[in-house]
């Protein structure tokens, strides 16, 4: 403990000469500035800029280096135009590219940011830094990527957008037109001035650029630090109808059954009542086209968290979403149209309401699911409501109820959570919690706060939570019950110029997770990590060292695989990690990941690589693998390996046409998974799919139930506006 302690006050003496200060953002008369232009004629996204409109506009330029060194003229230009029309506001970017090196990994929809060349479009239109952040990026070869960015640290990722773009290359330069419809995006009626930023990702240099520059702290959904696009004339909002219909077949050979054939029809309605309210209906809701989970060996005490894939659900996700991800969260939508091995139920109909401002929101949740084998029901309601509280502050409430007609019980949840972020790096985000159920006269309650610090030479967080024993939200996450959970973490961003520039950062770290007992106050478990050596070289290339504590009380049993119990008793332990993951850009990578040390009361080395060719961007193969050594667990001395195995290949047509493979083998579940599915968008956010799932028992004298199952589905879905 004395050496850990030790190590922590050198990360608190480490100075960073640098200079790279945190500098305020620009006054409202001092931002920088572009005007938008009416076209006159037809734009032809084309990635060209080859039209007449293009000429009449002045670009914004200038881009200056964001990252790894912040106000630094950008080594490459880029230069950014904007026209409108009646039906869409229009982007065209040149970005200037001397010797054409293009990094950019395949050509699937929201594709990685870190990894490939971008340049991207980030909105404000109501002037408000509280407000999500809608956010478009586009590759050189036209891929697209869009997401919501709040509070610039929560990033919706699987929002979905109507919008086009395309791209060209050239010789020393890529450019790129995009278009986005007017009833994509929400506005006050009476706007002509919006907040603007513009990004690009000049992967070759390792180099991120903006044209109006935040701290290297920060990232681009910082809006505050962003500019203004002025002379903007979007139409009256009106109400307009977004139509999704669906039709499918699905042929099922499940359990050496007969082979069962479905037709089913189902889809969505979303009425856009103006720009800031929007209703939406779903029927027969369908999640076919879904990617499948990623089997995980857990070797901890908490239960595992897999994100949500379902695109109702993801949308307007995070205007429910209070909490944190794997620990505890209210209101969780996989407890939606899922039961508790994953398996799909029906979701009969669904209904959303949501309304959003520039000072407040407002969201409503109302599904009716059918359970199994049942003619019973459960209904869920979630009601949200958010407030602004001046420019740097927010608070709401949430209610979810939920009500379950097999068992006749019903249980409700009510929140309220608030954020605040200083003029400088603080920021606080509370929540209060309380559950009750049919059948109890205890009200569990829930304490939660994360408290953040964040400058460019040095970040703190602190998590806390107290999870009540009685606190049981049947429609929420939680990763243990009967807990208080604290998490410190701490990290050193130093700039270097090492091994002349290759080494560009040094960024040691340490992280802590504390459970107790909620109830009595009695440690349960603390794990720690320390990564004294953290380095980032100037082609992306990360290595680390890690020592990684951890005081374990086990009250009873454990079994971090099948055939290893670990007693109840105090365990004392010290492991060490090494990672290396070299450039993911290029057209070949490695990420190889080594833990090993005592685990309780015997031993445990874990080795995870994966391997990733993407010889041109249409092609992209990657094979991960996971390996787990456990050995003197009891007197035998017997060792007890478990691998998980999971290639994956992608074939790219075009960036709408797309072919995918996956495969996962888990040796703890015996059990095989092959997933293939073929993707056209044959128009923005229309599909046809074709998916094969195969889940199989790899060795059947391993098990008195061997499983073979087999699902066909064609999928058809359409995108109408009325």
């Amino acid at each position: 403990m004395k050496k850990i302690l030790s190590l922590i006050a050198f990360f608190l003496i480490l100075k960073d000469s640098t200079g790279q200060t945190l500098f305020p953002p620009r006054s409202y008369e001092n931002k920088l500035k572009i005007e938008a232009k009416p076209a006159n004629g037809k734009i032809i996204i084309d990635g060209k800029l080859n039209e007449s409109d293009w000429a009449q506009c002045m670009p914004a330029k200038n881009f200056m280096q964001c990252y790894p060194e912040q106000e630094k003229t950008a080594t490459f230009d880029t230069e950014v135009k904007i026209l409108y029309d009646e039906k869409n506001v229009y982007f065209g970017a040149i970005c200037h590219n001397p010797g054409n090196k293009i990094f950019v990994q395949d050509l699937r929809r929201d594709f990685l940011y870190g990894n490939n060349e971008l340049f991207g479009i980030f909105l404000d239109p109501f002037r408000d830094v509280q407000n999500p952040v809608p956010s478009f990026l586009v590759t050189p070869y036209g891929t697209q990527r869009d997401l919501l960015i709040y509070d610039d640290r929560i990033y919706d990722l699987n929002w979905d957008a109507v919008w086009q773009a395309n791209s060209f290359i050239a010789d020393s330069f890529w450019s790129t037109e995009i278009a986005i419809p007017w009833s994509t995006l929400r506005y006050p009626s009476d706007s002509t001035t919006w907040g603007i930023n513009f990004n690009r990702n000049i992967r070759s240099l390792y180099q991120v650029t903006g044209w109006s520059a935040w701290p290297v702290a920060y990232t681009v959904g910082r809006i505050a630090y962003g500019g203004l696009v002025t002379n903007l004339h979007p139409p009256k909002s009106k109400s307009n109808i977004r139509i999704q219909p669906y039709s499918l077949l699905n042929v099922s050979d499940k359990r050496q059954e007969q082979t069962n054939t479905k037709i089913k029809a189902g889809g969505e309605i979303k009425w856009m009542m103006n720009t800031t309210t929007s209703l939406e209906a779903t029927v027969n809701t369908d999640f076919a086209q879904a990617d499948v989970d990623r089997q995980v060996v857990n070797l901890n005490r908490s239960s595992v968290f897999f994100p949500e894939k379902r695109q109702f659900f993801l949308e307007n996700a995070n205007l429910f979403s209070i909490g944190q991800d794997e620990i505890v969260q209210p209101f969780f939508s996989r407890r939606i149209g899922l039961d508790n091995n994953g398996n799909p139920l029906t979701i009969n109909e669904g209904l959303r309401f949501i309304h959003q401002t520039g000072k407040r929101a407002a969201g409503l949740l109302f599904v009716r699911q059918k359970d199994n084998d049942t003619d019973t029901h459960t209904y869920f309601g979630v009601v949200r409501g958010q407030n602004n509280i001046g420019s740097r502050g927010r608070v709401g409430v949430l209610a979810i109820f939920r009500h379950d007609e097999l068992i006749n019980a019903s249980n409700t949840v009510l929140c309220a959570d608030g954020f605040w972020q200083s003029a400088g790096p603080l920021y606080l985000r509370p929540m209060i919690s309380t559950a009750l159920s049919t059948g109890s006269s205890k009200k569990g309650i829930t304490l939660f706060n994360e408290l953040g610090y964040v400058k460019n030479k040095f970040s703190f967080k602190w998590i806390e939570a107290v999870v009540a024993n009685e606190y049981m939200p049947k429609t929420g996450f939680l990763s243990r019950n009967n807990f208080i959970y604290t998490h410190p973490e701490i990290a050193f961003t130093i700039l270097t110029h090492w091994m002349n520039d290759k080494i560009r950062l040094f960024t040691p770290a340490a992280t802590a997770d504390i459970f107790h007992n909620s109830m009595n106050g009695e440690f349960e478990e603390a794990n720690i990590i320390i990564r004294p050596f953290f380095i980032n070289t100037s082609k992306g290339t990360t290595a680390w060292l890690g020592l990684l504590p951890s005081w374990q009380k086990l009250n009873s049993d454990f079994n971090p695989v099948p055939d290893i119990t670990i007693k109840p008793g105090n365990y004392n332990y010290l492991r060490y990690n090494l990672n290396l993951s070299t450039n993911l850009s290029a057209p070949y990578s490695v990420v190889a990941d080594v833990t090993v040390g005592k685990f309780y009361n015997g031993d445990l080395n874990s080795y995870s690589v994966s391997l990733r060719a993407v010889p041109v961007p249409k092609i992209s193969a990657t094979m991960n693998y996971t390996c787990n050594r456990f050995s003197g667990f009891d007197s035998t001395k017997k060792i007890i390996t478990t691998h998980l195995i999971a290639p994956e290949l992608r074939i790219f047509f075009s960036p709408k046409i797309q072919l995918s493979g996956f495969y996962q083998y888990n040796t703890i579940t015996n059990l095989g998974g092959l997933n293939l599915r073929f993707s056209w968008e044959y128009k923005p956010l229309s599909f046809i799919f074709l998916v094969f799932n195969n889940l199989k028992t790899i060795d059947s004298k391993l098990t008195s139930n061997p499983v073979n199952d087999n699902t066909e589905i064609l999928k058809i879905s359409f995108i109408g506006q009325l």
